[in-house]
């Protein structure tokens, strides 16, 4: 997928060098202990709070959760079985296999 936006640490303040001042109010902001208590009972503020401290080149404070670990992926699913497909219609072959169908592998190939 074509990325628009960068992606690094800090590039916010890399392209406009007028936004730096707001990154430091943004600092100052997370390091009052008032932010800290609100940022305990409701951790999800995270989830909106970490890409911009990354944006901004900002070191968020100690109190910082890690981020949920992604799911694990899938394991890749096996050949399809022959014999089951002669038995599918057309209909629930393009169900299980795409509107292509189940394709044989041709001689030798």
């Amino acid at each position: 997928p074509l990325r628009l936006l960068p992606r690094g640490y800090g590039w916010l303040v890399r392209m406009g060098p007028d936004l730096v001042p707001y990154g430091i109010e943004l600092a100052y902001f997370l390091a009052q202990p008032d932010m800290a208590e609100l940022l305990a009972t409701a951790p999800r503020l995270w989830n909106v709070l970490r890409p911009i401290c990354r944006m901004f080149g900002i070191m968020p404070p100690e109190t910082l959760p890690l981020p949920p670990p992604r799911p694990a992926r899938r394991a890749p699913a096996g050949r399809p079985d022959p014999v089951r497909m002669l038995r599918l219609s057309d209909a629930a072959a393009a169900r299980e296999y795409g509107p292509q169908g189940y394709r044989p592998p041709l001689f030798g190939r």
